[in-house]
């Protein structure tokens, strides 16, 4: 049994993904999608070939988990790619060197192919001393004392090379070079300085890399604060930013819409009131994916009483929808698998 998804739910199901409260009342934490920095649409699997050098088969374990993680692609297991390689050895090497892509992609079970190489895995810890005059209490007394201050730096740094290529054209869909670097102090004074979690320093470093990679090749979380806006003269308001925060844009909208006819049935209200209840329904508009009558809602807002968050939101409602509109292009594979 097939299932449809239409593009407006499939819009707000992948761009706004989660809700969280920050603070009192004054804001919330936008969880969306946002696009991969290179369109791979069309393709299903990919297969990392290697990636040398130090620790990359550590990198290479973290990266795969990402592609599983974002649920983009199929992965193609390692012991697979090392049957074929070894199979068709020769008519790889040939298919590589003619630049034969056609070839290559009848022999290997992926359309795309990860490769790259570790260039950096590395930590420095450096523990430094300088003179220095101390003070102390003795016997009720403020005394001064020459002193040794102790300065322990730890530094990380984790470089690698990627590359994703295409098995049916020989193209290289990416190339990057993605750096992460970490430091971390401990002071002491006539002592040693404590120890730093060197290995722990280094493995945020490896992360942070192979998060960057993710980025370019699938859709990706990112995290927006975003503004919200409550008026004693509209409670409405107050109860749909507490649907918000419990991730129920829907019935929020709901309780905006309300706020909205309220103020414009009132011609007593000022204007900066009238505003307000357009942001929120703009706000929760855009939380549900639509995108347009929350531009519109946005913008007359404005009108009414011109406020830089108003028309910040504004502005980065336009990206998110033309972020929708990329990270659907680039999900079209993943939703079609879903509604088989």
């Amino acid at each position: 049994m097939k299932t449809t998804v239409s593009r407006h739910s499939l819009v707000a199901a992948l761009s706004l993904t989660s809700i969280v409260t920050v603070g009192c009342a004054g804001s919330i934490t936008v969880t969306r999608l946002a696009p991969a920095e290179v369109n791979l649409a069309g393709v299903k699997r990919v297969a990392i070939t290697s990636i040398g050098g130090p620790d990359g088969e550590t990198f290479s374990t973290l990266v795969s988990q990402r592609i599983l993680d974002s649920k983009r692609y199929e992965l193609v297991e390692r012991a697979e790619m090392d049957k074929i390689a070894a199979e068709h050895r020769g008519a790889l090497d040939a298919a590589f060197e003619q630049n034969q892509g056609v070839e290559i992609g009848k022999l290997l079970p992926a359309a795309a192919l990860i490769s790259g190489r570790v260039e950096e895995s590395k930590a420095s810890d450096n523990v430094t001393s300088r003179n220095d005059s101390c003070t102390r209490y003795e016997a009720g007394k403020l005394l001064r004392y020459s002193c040794t201050r102790y300065t322990r730096l730890v530094k990380t740094r984790f470089v690698t090379n990627v590359r994703v290529f295409d098995t049916n054209t020989s193209k290289v869909l990416v190339s990057r070079r993605l750096v992460a670097e970490r430091k971390k102090e401990t002071t002491a004074t006539d002592g040693d300085p404590a120890t730093v979690d060197t290995d722990g320093l280094l493995d945020q470093c490896r992360n942070e890399v192979a998060d960057q990679f993710l980025k370019m090749i699938a859709p990706h979380p990112v995290q927006e604060h975003v503004a919200l806006e409550e008026n004693s003269a509209l409670p409405e308001l107050k109860q749909g930013n507490e649907y918000l925060r419990h991730s129920e844009p829907g019935t929020a909208v709901e309780y905006f819409a309300r706020a909205v006819a309220k103020a414009d049935a009132n011609p007593s209200l000022k204007p900066d009131v009238k505003g307000a209840a357009h942001y929120s329904y703009g706000l929760g508009k855009a939380m549900v994916g639509d995108y347009d009558v929350a531009l519109a809602e946005l913008h007359l807002a404005q009108t009414l009483k011109p406020q830089p968050a108003w028309m910040d939101l504004e502005m980065r409602v336009r990206t998110w929808k033309k972020d929708a509109d990329k990270v659907n292009e680039q999900m079209k594979d993943a939703a079609a698998a879903a509604a088989q």
